[in-house]
């Protein structure tokens, strides 16, 4: 299946850029206003979780750059990310880091993300809506956790 991309480049708070790519639906000219609505869900619902600054957001044909200054965050760095872990229908492993992952999303007292409810269950509702496996299918997200580096 054809499939479009999404990548996203970050800013962190020592100018260093960090990159975040998924695979979407193919766009047409029939879907295309559709699934840029849920690209930006996904650009705003990842950037809940980053403490960087969104400088680059490209997706197929179109690239769209941000006038951008270094956050100003004591946690923006982009080796502090949060790991994106989740599974197509047919079981294939997607995984993808949020760069500059903001702990205080973290649940109370866990280096994951609680999915269920807030701003966990808006990224996880935006990852889903919009992103896809390398073979164009639907995925399910498992987790969101905190890496550091």
């Amino acid at each position: 299946m054809a499939v479009s991309r999404t990548s996203l480049t970050f800013l962190d708070k020592i100018s260093k850029e960090a990159n975040l790519s998924v695979w979407a639906t193919l766009l047409t000219s029939g879907n295309f206003t559709a699934q840029m609505g849920l690209a930006d869900d996904f650009v705003d619902a990842v950037q809940l979780f980053s403490l960087l600054n969104l400088k680059k957001d490209i997706r197929v044909a179109t690239e769209t750059k941000f006038s951008v200054s270094a956050p100003t965050d004591d946690g923006a760095f982009r080796g502090i990310r949060g790991l994106v872990s989740a599974t197509d229908a047919n079981g294939n492993a997607v995984t993808f880091h949020i760069p500059g992952f903001d702990t205080s999303k973290l649940a109370s007292g866990s280096n994951a993300v609680d999915l269920s409810t807030g701003d966990g269950a808006t990224l996880k509702a935006a990852i889903e809506a919009y992103a896809k496996s390398n073979d164009g299918e639907a995925i399910t997200v498992q987790s969101v956790t905190f890496v550091d580096k």
